[in-house]
């Protein structure tokens, strides 16, 4: 009587855990890549909504004197602040008053942005600090009272005089916008969009002025 051979049949047991696990690695990978699709698209979403919001202001910000004066409600006068010659920063009178009119908008950036235009453009009785080139880039107010002014590199880089020139040029934008408009409670200085050390090599500019 002859033996019946035994058919050895190998175990599936470690082929079926090694197909599970690759399963669960591709699952793993599928759920990653869409986590990471799905924040990219929010990403994405965020970045197109901020810039929609930032083109619509610098619009705003933008508009011209015809503009402003079809919008406006009148005249705004104002009280500009202007470096007195010779004078010294701990000395009373270093800053002085000069009334000029601007639009009245009922809008407190336009109205900032019109103030330091106005004393970008300077004062016939008082000599020029800011160069003729130096531009006003962007004026925003923030929540706390904060008023950011962006200025162009013209008007850091081509100031005329020393450090009594230097405050003399920073005091007379944030006194004309703090004078003028209640809500503006202290003023950060930015050039070219960009926080910078100081603003032309002696008064630092980490911190608001008040």
């Amino acid at each position: 009587m002859k033996k019946k051979r035994s058919s050895s049949v190998p175990d599936s047991s470690p082929v079926r855990g090694a197909r599970r696990e690759a399963r669960k690695v591709l699952v793993g990978i599928l759920l990653l890549a869409a986590i990471v699709l799905l924040f990219g698209f929010l990403y994405y979403q965020e970045r197109s909504h901020q810039m929609e919001l930032r083109r619509a202001s610098e619009s705003k910000m933008d508009v011209d004197s015809s503009v402003l004066q079809a919008q406006s409600s009148g005249l705004l006068k104002v009280q500009l602040y202007f470096y007195k010659s010779g004078s010294q920063p701990s000395e009373e009178g270093f800053l002085v008053p000069e009334e000029r009119s601007v639009f009245k908008t009922g809008d407190v950036q336009l109205d900032a942005r019109q103030v330091v235009n106005e004393l970008l453009k300077g004062s016939n009785d008082h000599p020029r600090l800011f160069p003729e080139q130096a531009k006003l880039r962007q004026i925003y107010l923030l929540e706390e009272g904060t008023a950011v002014v962006d200025l162009s590199r013209e008007a850091s880089e081509q100031l005329a005089g020393g450090i009594s020139a230097e405050l003399a040029a920073i005091y007379s934008i944030v006194r004309s916008l703090s004078v003028n408009l209640s809500q503006v409670k202290r003023v950060k200085f930015i050039i070219e969009g960009r926080e910078q050390p100081t603003f032309a090599g002696h008064v630092s500019l980490y911190e608001p002025f008040m």
